[in-house]
């Protein structure tokens, strides 16, 4: 891929931008453009994986691949990748296809963890999952990507992770205060982990968001999140988690 193609492919643009993009480059996808949140986290992996060694990465929630197409130019070998939607999938491995085809790929469709071999681990696992705890409709999203599921959604990935990674492996998963930050320590606790932040920025939620929200979800203890008149604001966060020193999973 030449810098100039990359320059022009507007990951955070609107879908007016995206369709001319597609009309250029059959490998942009509109329906698979990366958010804000894929963006911080494909910053993160640019400096937090160089120079590190991975023999085999997974990305939980593949969407356009972009991620695992990251590590693979970091000197990832083996690129697993695993999405609920088979576009998903066919869109994964027709972008890895051609950027980085020397490399083994195994794209699967499935629910997060199931398809993933229960003794396969991995020296990598990124994901981006849609867990902000109302569902917003948006146009042109499948309505799974569209968030609901909250806490619930980051209780099934967490849940997986110590038996997946290598012992001095490392998971860097998006993190949306709303759905409780303490709550997701405790979690990683019981499970033999730990986190830090590896990034961390504040978003705007518009009203639309906020208002999808449920008031025990509101009553959380979230320090972040915070109004000026109308306007809501609260953290997000990238993730970097590991396995607890001396530690096992409860």
């Amino acid at each position: 891929m030449s810098l100039d193609r990359e320059i022009r492919i507007p990951f955070l643009h609107g879908m007016a931008a995206g369709a001319t993009v597609a009309a250029r480059d059959p490998l942009y996808v509109d329906a698979f453009r990366p958010s804000e949140y894929t963006a911080a986290l494909l910053r993160t992996i640019e400096i937090r994986c160089a120079g590190r060694v991975m023999h085999r990465v997974l990305d939980i929630g593949v969407g356009s691949g972009v991620l695992l197409c990251a590590l693979a130019r970091l000197g990832a070998g083996e690129l697993w990748g695993v999405d609920i939607n088979m576009n998903a999938v066919d869109a994964s491995r027709d972008l890895l296809l051609a950027e980085v085809s020397e490399r083994r790929v195994q794209i699967l469709h499935g629910d997060m963890w199931g398809p993933i071999p229960p003794a396969m681990t991995f020296d990598v696992i990124v994901a981006n999952l849609p867990h902000f705890p109302a569902t917003i409709p948006t146009p042109g999203r499948p309505l799974y990507w569209c968030g609901g599921q909250g806490r619930g959604t980051i209780d099934r990935l967490l849940a997986g992770l110590s038996a997946h990674l290598t012992p001095d492996g490392v998971a860097f998963i998006t993190h949306h205060e709303l759905i409780g930050t303490a709550h997701t320590a405790e979690t990683l606790r019981r499970h033999g982990l730990a986190a830090t932040d590896a990034m961390r920025w504040t978003v705007f939620e518009t009203r639309e968001r906020m208002v999808g929200i449920t008031p025990a979800t509101l009553a959380l203890d979230c320090e972040s999140l915070r109004y000026y008149g109308g306007y809501a604001f609260v953290d997000a966060c990238i993730l970097e988690i590991r396995a607890l020193s001396g530690r096992r999973p409860e």
